[in-house]
């Protein structure tokens, strides 16, 4: 850039423009700026220390000139005036000339603007109108020097909004002054204009439970996701299309879609894939930008989008629950079926970080490109996409916006997204049915952080622009600095994995009573190096070794799975949230201490009402807490608090907890024959028939699989035994009824089958087509019937091991009637109803027998 320091000022070119005729000119006067809205539209660095936003131009305005055709003020205001701050929003040429535009909040006459001109030359461009489409009002050149300047409007006119706009860098001014006259009020058609519409009716209603989760990607194992609530699901968009745009839902030999949803599905969590990254096929390069439209297109048009967001109907459409999409819009690359209406998802996320800085403009999206692409993958921008967005597939099937950096500008970017929203779509739907913000607590102890209030503070923006709109955390991390070493890796150390945990708890915890719908922590897995390295909750892939914050994890999405927020209750002692489960009416409490310094406070109170049963669960070595009952005295329940969230359960009937689900089972008997007949073998040695020595190959080496379901795998032995039966049949005998939640084969190579049966009952409780590669599978399932048999049959293919897991069924109580476990008054009119109806129906037996 050129700078010159001129002592005069320098004629000032404006464009006139025609105005009706003014019959009454009101006084022109400096309007006060207080109550209009200032917008920077290049927000990339809004907030970093060297540069300045458009508000640095409105900071004096007790001392700026009296009208434009004279401009200067005395000496003492002048030398009062903070010169030293220049609108500077942006650095970098690269991401377009630097603009910001004012709504006035009312249609006011603008009759000139003074400028404080510091320093260089820029060439500033003055416009009025509607967003979007601007017309010029007028331009001046700052080649100036420490000097006030004015420039006045010839033919003025009325609008509500100006936009100010210069080059990329240092605007040259540090004071604005603007000046005319209000001229009416908004009409109602504007107002309508900039209104808040509604994209969806209701937000999908999620416990405390299924709003704690983690992100993933297909190849994590289901025994290490299980203890998330929901998964937002890492999916590249270059695994989505092949090269003749076709959309797969196989991913090679590594990645089923259909089954990794459902497996999800089937344990009740919830799924939000985030199409990630650029594509090829999309852009037609070989290093594809991750704003996908193909090169040279208007990122700022939804048509620019067309093939991405006909990808995201294609997912809508299969994954979603409306089963009448039209077979013929769908695209399916082979070899997957084409199916619609599978009820497996009920959003998806269509980018991630798109206001990221750190990779240039080609991965950044501007608000209004932002809004764009949303607008199209929302419903096809209103239709004019033929079958594109998630709303031509389902009208009930969500949009989540890429994840947001949570910038000091993210609020501004949302807004501007939603100006694009007001003035391109002819219903002015906030095209999103979720907001979408990366964010995490900054300090070591997570409550003294601002997290909780910058939650509140988006849901509060949410809630006055785009109510109903839902608010996800879909990526957030610990501060572990005051717990790490110089020159170490303190990462594995016992103190640093015990605060990593309890910091996660409460920053879950934190979420959940600031409003958040969804929080999702970066991420399951270790990554083994970058920023975040080391900082998952299980060790990386191919290992997934459960670290503390893994159990802590489980033990809150077990504890809370029924439950919904309700109140902070915290007090001077302790904090305290308080969730209602809505299933069974119990109450439970979070309680912990905010400190990070070892601290424990013990014989903390909680009162507790009426005739009740209080169980405490606190994290530990299984996936569900280790739970047990606490003595009530007097209505006071006494605790120890610690760092560590323990919940407290307040029930009103005596309840059965389980600790230590998805433990391994050991077979007592197998035979050949379900009554036990012929030959049995008690697995303490080798049976003496050839078939019944294959299944006994089954179960000899327990120790090659984990004793837990989620258990770790590291350093356990590779077993010997093959099991090459064909078409076969073994029947498992256990000690005693057992509830199964989960099975597991080693298997070797090639394709066959296995399936477990309740051979009480023949149904099926698990089938696998033994289609792993000399590995461990291990599937869970939801909880069995009770049974102590089961019919193995073993289809082709070979295996090493065959494991069982779950838990011993509770014994029923003595007439118990009801099935709740214990015997109670209700148990006790059940029988009585029962022995009445005996005594009459003997009585009516007695007379027929005297009649006969």
């Amino acid at each position: 850039m050129k700078y010159r320091k001129l002592a005069a000022a320098a004629a000032i070119t404006l464009i006139l423009q025609s105005a009706p005729t003014v019959h009454a000119v009101p006084e022109s006067t400096l309007l006060d700026v207080s109550g209009f809205s200032v917008m920077d539209e290049n927000l990339v660095y809004i907030g970093a220390d060297y540069l300045n936003p458009a508000a640095v131009l409105f900071d004096d305005q007790d001392k700026v000139p009296a009208s434009p055709e004279n401009p200067s003020v005395a000496k003492d205001l002048f030398q009062a005036t903070d010169k030293s701050k220049n609108w500077k929003p942006n650095w970098q040429s690269e991401f377009g000339d630097d603009s910001f535009y004012m709504d006035l909040g009312a249609n006011y006459v603008i009759t000139g603007i003074c400028f404080l001109d510091t320093n260089g030359v820029q060439d500033w461009t003055v416009e009025d109108g509607e967003p979007f489409q601007w017309e010029q009002l007028g331009s001046f050149t700052t080649d100036a020097y420490q000097t006030w300047r004015g420039m006045t409007v010839k033919s003025p006119r009325a609008t509500r909004y100006l936009r100010f706009s210069a080059p990329s860098g240092d605007s040259g001014v540090s004071e604005l002054a603007i000046y005319g006259y209000k001229d009416s009020e908004l009409t109602d058609a504007q107002i309508e204009k900039t209104a808040s519409h509604t994209a969806v009716s209701q937000k999908i209603k999620l416990t405390a439970g299924q709003k704690i989760g983690f992100n993933a990607f297909i190849d994590d194992p289901m025994t290490a996701i299980m203890a998330a609530g929901n998964v937002r699901e890492y999916h590249n968009l270059s695994w989505l299309l092949d090269t003749d745009g076709k959309v797969k839902f196989t991913q090679g030999t590594w990645g089923d879609m259909d089954s990794y949803y459902a497996a999800m599905h089937n344990l009740g969590i919830s799924i939000i894939p985030c199409f990630q990254g650029g594509s090829s096929v999309i852009t037609k390069t070989e290093k594809p930008p991750e704003i996908p439209v193909p090169a040279g297109a208007d990122p700022t048009d939804p048509a620019s989008y067309a093939m991405h967001a006909q990808a995201m109907y294609q997912v809508a459409a299969r994954y979603g629950s409306n089963p009448d999409v039209d077979p013929a819009t769908l695209n399916v690359a082979a070899p997957s079926e084409a199916k619609t209406g599978l009820g497996l998802l009920r959003a998806l996320e269509n980018c991630n970080e798109p206001n990221k800085t750190w990779s240039g403009k080609a991965n950044y999206f501007t608000p209004y490109e932002l809004a764009a692409m949303c607008s199209a993958d929302f419903d096809g921008h209103e239709g004019t996409i033929p079958n594109a967005g998630v709303k031509q597939a389902d009208p009930d099937f969500r949009l989540a916006v890429g994840g947001l950096l949570n910038t000091a500008a993210v609020l501004d970017y949302l807004s501007e997204m939603k100006l694009w929203f007001d003035y391109h779509r002819t219903d002015g739907k906030f095209a999103v049915d979720i907001i979408n913000i990366h964010m995490g607590p900054d300090t070591a102890n997570p409550e003294d952080s601002g997290f909780i209030e910058r939650i509140k503070e988006i849901r509060s923006w949410i809630d006055r622009n785009a109510p109903t709109t839902e608010l996800w955390i879909s990526e957030f991390e610990i501060p572990m600095k005051d717990c790490e070493v110089e020159g170490q890796d303190a990462h594995d150390d016992e103190n640093y994995q015990l605060r990593y945990a309890q910091r996660l708890a409460r920053t879950y915890l934190l979420g959940l009573a600031g409003g958040a719908d969804r929080l999702t922590k970066f991420q399951l897995r270790d990554e083994g190096e970058g920023v975040y390295y080391n900082s998952g909750i299980v060790t990386g892939k191919g290992e997934w070794s459960k670290k503390l914050a893994w159990y802590y994890t489980s033990c809150m999405t077990n504890v809370l799975k029924d439950a919904y927020f309700a109140a902070d209750m915290t007090d001077s002692e302790f904090m305290k949230y308080f969730f209602i489960d809505q299933k069974c009416g119990n109450s439970i409490y979070a309680l912990w201490l905010p400190s990070s310094t070892g601290q424990e406070v013990k014989n903390c109170k909680i009162v507790v009402p009426g005739n009740n049963h209080v169980y405490l669960t606190v994290p530990g070595i299984y996936a569900e807490g280790i739970t047990t009952e606490l003595p009530i005295k007097d209505g006071i329940v006494e605790f120890t608090a610690t760092e560590t969230p323990v919940f407290m359960t307040i029930s009103a009937k005596e309840k059965t907890f389980i600790n230590g689900k998805y433990k391994q089972i050991h077979p007592q008997m197998i035979s050949l024959q379900q009554d036990m007949s012929g030959e049995t073998c008690d697995l303490s040695k080798v049976p003496t028939g050839t078939d019944l020595t294959q299944f006994y190959r089954m179960f000899d080496e327990p120790d090659s699989m984990p004793d837990y379901l989620y258990g770790d795998t590291a350093g356990l032995q590779t077993p010997e035994t093959n099991v090459k039966v064909t078409n076969k049949t073994c029947y498992v005998k256990l000690d005693q009824p057992y509830i199964l939640d989960g099975f597991g084969v080693y298997d070797t190579y090639g394709t066959g089958s296995v399936a477990v049966y309740d051979a009480n009952t023949d149904k099926l409780f698990w089938k696998s087509d033994l289609g792993s590669y000399i590995s461990r599978s291990i599937d869970i399932c939801a909880d069995t019937e009770p049974t102590d048999l089961l019919k193995i049959v073993k289809g082709g293919g070979d295996l090493n091991e065959l494991v069982l897991y779950g838990y011993p069924a509770a014994e029923p109580a003595v007439n118990d009637c009801n099935a709740d476990g214990r015997f109670d008054l209700g148990d006790a009119a059940s029988l009585r109803d029962w022995q009445t109806g005996r005594q009459q129906m003997f009585r009516q037996i007695s007379a027929l027998m005297q009649e006969i």
